[in-house]
């Protein structure tokens, strides 16, 4: 008996499990949780990875010397001999090397340029960090406005009953049943946009976070939610605070030390390089001869190639100058933007919450005695119940726009405001 009962409990543990395999999971997905996946798995994470080891392996090539040579050369053979039938061999080593001041500013160069590429690679964690913020909400706010479509749609549905059968049994108007009908369908089209656009919102969020396919986004949970949350913001500290730490503005003047080096390594130029060598010779009689050299380079041509570089140079660094002047300006253009933004949506946000919510509920709650109590219509009734539905609707978008502004606040500043 006990052995049939072990088999039994078997039996039912595989079932159960296996039903549990091919039942989805419901995956709850918080705003960090997504900014962890996307930073994890989105290319441009990656691509900035191998930007740095690049500029990394650029600056230990700018540093290193030039390979040096070895040359082997057999000379005064008589014609018609072998190589071996030589006069005199000379076996040279020769190591060329600029001037070491030349080296050190390379290696400031190479250090400005993985400085500046590090600072890039902030900029796309913050780009990438709002991005998948911004899905976010989008995502959580269609959601919310699925809801309503769903509730919308009951309603519609029972006002166009009630309707048809207040018609039939001669209560209702061919006004109200034609009215009944038009409701539905504008429900019915309601909750066909918002199906659609919920969708897209949830792709949009996928391709933020770096097209992620262990996200169950058919039975996906919102961990976060729209809501009002007040900051004490002041444009004039952002603005310095961002002047100070943005990414964007950093990579700019990382740039532009570039430029200023490498006009010094353009004058460093016109210094003249040099080249070491140490030879073994041998005869065909004696092989305990060697040799010594060192020469330099003459920059004879520095009007044309130094002078060049020169030229080049100081374009390079106004270039980066008025680029750099270029980012100060947008940060604190796209700052101000951001901030009107953020102060209207905080108004809006406010005034449905301390007033256009709670009257639209009211006026609900009183067409609902009303009704009851047969002073006005059901059409009356459902005008009123429309009435608080649209001013939730409205609720969620002003949220969402107060949530896209402290976004926007953020991406301009590179400051995460909490």
């Amino acid at each position: 008996m006990l052995k049939h009962f072990f088999v039994l409990f078997c039996v039912l543990f595989l079932t159960t499990s296996i039903f549990a395999q091919d039942n989805p999971k419901v995956t709850s997905l918080s705003i960090k949780y997504a900014i962890d996946i996307a930073l994890k798995n989105h290319p441009d994470i990656q691509k900035s990875k191998y930007a740095i080891s690049a500029a990394k392996g650029r600056y230990s090539r700018d540093i290193s010397l030039p390979s040096p040579n070895l040359s082997i050369s057999n000379e005064f053979i008589p014609k018609g001999q072998s190589i071996g039938n030589f006069d005199e061999r000379t076996v040279e080593v020769s190591q060329g090397f600029d001037f070491p001041t030349l080296y050190f500013a390379r290696g400031s160069r190479a250090t400005a340029e993985i400085n500046a590429v590090s600072s890039q690679s902030d900029q796309t964690i913050n780009e990438i960090r709002s991005s998948v913020k911004m899905a976010y909400y989008t995502a959580l706010a269609k959601f919310k406005l699925l809801k309503i479509a769903e509730e919308n749609i009951n309603i519609a549905t029972e006002f166009f009953k009630k309707a048809e059968i207040r018609y039939n049994v001669g209560e209702g108007t061919n006004l109200e049943l034609l009215t009944s009908k038009i409701q539905l369908s504008e429900a019915k089209s309601f909750i066909g946009t918002a199906t659609k656009e919920y969708q897209t919102a949830l792709s949009e969020l996928n391709f933020a976070m770096g097209s992620n396919s262990n996200i169950d986004y058919a039975n996906l949970k919102f961990s976060d939610s729209l809501y009002y949350k007040p900051y004490s913001l002041s444009v004039t500290e952002l603005t310095d605070r961002s002047l100070q730490m943005n990414p964007h503005l950093k990579q700019a003047e990382f740039d532009l030390k570039f430029s200023q080096i490498n006009k010094q390594i353009a004058w460093m130029n016109l210094i003249p390089s040099f080249n070491a060598s140490y030879l073994f010779q041998s005869t065909a009689t004696n092989s305990n001869y060697y040799g010594v050299s060192l020469g330099m380079s003459v920059p004879l041509w520095f009007m044309l190639d130094q002078k060049g570089q020169i030229l080049e140079a100081n374009a390079n660094i106004q270039v980066s100058s008025y680029e750099l002047q270029g980012v100060k300006n947008t940060i604190t253009q796209n700052i101000n933007s951001a901030f009107i933004d953020y102060v209207n949506d905080e108004k809006q946000v406010n005034l449905y919450q301390s007033e256009l919510i709670p009257q639209a509920e009211e006026i609900f709650r009183t067409a609902d005695l009303s009704y009851q109590a047969g002073e006005i219509t059901y059409l009356e009734f459902l005008q009123a119940k429309f009435t608080t539905i649209n001013a939730r609707i409205n609720l969620i978008k002003s949220l969402f726009d107060y949530e896209e502004a402290i976004v926007n606040l953020e991406k301009s500043t590179g400051i995460i405001i909490e």
